[in-house]
């Protein structure tokens, strides 16, 4: 609106003494109608104005309204003033969305931000912590994902600040290691007393791992690590059973968050002689199992010995059930688990 409809408005109130209740109206009408007015409400309205600077302006903002409505004598300087708070808003929204958008760590307030907005990059924050947690864990591990700590409590400002002082400083500290390992299953022979399969980890640079299992049937094991169908199908040796980069996890990116409020297995337990009847699961179910389906953060070398307990176990079930040397293999008496020439001595 053309501010000179409200002079007209106040100059017909200085001059008419009759029906000035009528006037007052018009000239609200008037002032509603003014285009700095009709921005200020919509920033008022719509916007979030966070502590401190935000809030001052807010506030700013409300009064030069006030008195817009009740003095009428200074509407034009008032409206001046709606100018400049109008002016104010727009560039502190403007600092703030260049902040937010901003790929690197900011430490200024949050200071005004359109409600909708707010609500976008409050969820956009917390996936980036998310983030930062999963990447911790993966490569870290879990004791020092856990250092870090957040609330679904808080607001954006708590929120944008635990991330760019807390959450991507954690995440530039972490070093994505140059190595990947490699776990293969192998007959076990030589020196060792028991005869039968386990599995061996190796540890060897990224490129070659990936140039290694590149042509390999593979099946994702979380999202760092790969089975090798078809060695566990068929039981095949000395190929690469499974391998990835860093930790095996139970959890996504985006779920990452929630590991931070309870309780992670890092450590398996052995398994069950029930559950040893049975042969080996995939690595992924036999660590959800001796996690007993708990969220877990183990490492390559953990899910190691994991396999090694579950197939060593499950071969000496067999024997024992078939009546076989549990340590050869040949076949023993009933009443008897191993051959009598493994513990034979001087005297025998």
């Amino acid at each position: 609106m053309d501010s000179r409809k409200v002079l007209f408005f106040l100059d017909l109130m200085r001059t008419e003494s009759a029906n000035k209740k009528g006037l007052a109206k018009h000239y609200e009408n008037a002032v509603k109608a003014d285009d700095s007015v009709i921005m200020l409400t919509a920033f008022l309205n719509n916007y979030t104005f966070f502590q401190g600077i935000g809030s001052s302006i807010y506030d700013r903002g409300r009064e030069l309204l006030d008195e817009l409505y009740q003095n009428p004598t200074e509407a034009l300087i008032s409206l001046q003033k709606i100018k400049q708070v109008n002016e104010a808003i727009q560039n502190e929204v403007s600092l703030c969305l260049d902040r937010l958008q901003s790929p690197y760590v900011f430490t200024e307030p949050i200071t005004i931000l359109r409600k909708r907005d707010r609500i976008a990059y409050l969820e956009a924050y917390r996936q980036v912590a998310a983030t930062c947690v999963y990447m911790v864990a993966l490569y870290d591990g879990l004791l020092a994902a856990k250092k870090l700590t957040w609330a679904d409590t808080d607001g954006i400002q708590e929120s944008v600040y635990a991330v760019n002082t807390k959450f991507l400083p954690a995440l530039q500290r972490v070093k994505k290691p140059s190595y990947s390992w490699v776990i293969r299953k192998r007959r076990l022979g030589g020196d060792a007393l028991f005869e039968g399969e386990a599995f061996f980890i190796s540890y060897m640079v990224t490129y070659r791992v990936e140039t290694l299992c590149s042509a390999l049937n593979k099946e994702p094991m979380g999202t760092h690590a790969f089975l090798n169908i078809r060695a566990y199908e068929a039981d095949e040796l000395d190929v690469p059973y499974c391998w990835g980069t860093g930790n095996l996890l139970s959890f996504s990116p985006k779920d990452a968050l929630n590991l931070l409020h309870k309780d992670v297995v890092t450590t398996l337990r052995s398994p069950s002689r029930a559950e040893l009847r049975k042969a080996i699961p995939t690595p992924m179910e036999c660590i959800r199992v001796l996690s007993d389906n708990q969220d877990f953060c183990v490492s390559p070398d953990e899910l190691t010995n994991a396999m090694n307990q579950w197939i060593m176990g499950h071969e000496i079930e067999r024997r024992k059930a078939t009546h076989n040397c549990v340590f050869c293999g040949k076949s023993v008496p009933a009443d008897r688990y191993v051959c009598k020439s493994h513990f034979s001595t001087e005297f025998s």
